[in-house]
């Protein structure tokens, strides 16, 4: 079964192009005179899986599997100071806490997208995190890990292709709507860093966890 799901991303990557989500204040929101190179724009590469938790998986060739955060989290967190990451050997679980991004004083968790065992980290994150900031697919990629025999069943419940985008097309509205009640007050990159304390556990809530998740590092 897991060779069958391997074979499925290996045409997938062969058959869909990369994406890319357009702007949403092109369409409602005008952007400021001074401001007008701030323009938001998110990437989604249709071989990779998205987690509902704004973290990603994509199936390398050696069948191990890269894990990393989605554009648009990266995009609206903004500058990361630090970026802490699962040790190699850890085990990390599904729907579970596995890395942490950090901004000044301020943390967000991200979930683990699938169940497995971490055999390589991104340290280069630790000396650079703005690899995050322009290639978050690429060499933005924080782990890689070895599946476990939950792997099929993990991969069936993420979201690729179309439906990937479709979704984050609805995340993106959900992310307008902050912008026109002033939760954030400007559609920029690193909108939130902009925000208040209150705004920031907000958009931990309501964008990184998720219905049934599990946390596996205490907040």
């Amino acid at each position: 079964m897991v060779t069958l799901i391997f074979v499925a991303v290996l045409l997938a990557v062969v058959l869909l192009d990369v994406i890319a989500i357009r702007p949403w204040e092109a369409r409602h929101l005008p952007q400021p005179a001074h401001d007008a190179d701030a323009a938001l724009e998110f990437a989604l590469p249709r071989a990779v899986f998205i987690h509902p938790g704004h973290t990603w998986a994509r199936v390398d060739s050696d069948g191990r599997v890269a894990v990393g955060i989605d554009d648009l989290a990266r995009t609206v967190i903004g500058d990361l100071s630090t970026v802490d990451l699962p040790a190699v050997g850890d085990r990390v679980t599904a729907g579970r806490s596995a890395a942490v991004v950090r901004q000044g004083e301020r943390r967000l968790r991200l979930a683990s997208p699938l169940s497995g065992t971490v055999v390589e980290r991104n340290d280069d994150l630790g000396r650079d995190s703005n690899r995050l900031r322009w290639r978050p697919y690429k060499e933005g990629w924080m782990y890689r890990l070895e599946p476990e025999g939950s792997f099929a069943r993990e991969l069936a419940s993420l979201r690729i292709g179309k439906d990937a985008a479709a979704w984050m097309g609805e995340e993106i509205e959900r992310l307008r709507r902050w912008f026109d009640d002033g939760r954030l007050t400007a559609p920029v990159e690193g909108a939130l860093a902009r925000g208040n304390d209150e705004a920031w556990s907000a958009f931990k809530r309501d964008f990184l966890e998720f219905p049934g998740e599990s946390w596996g590092v205490p907040a």
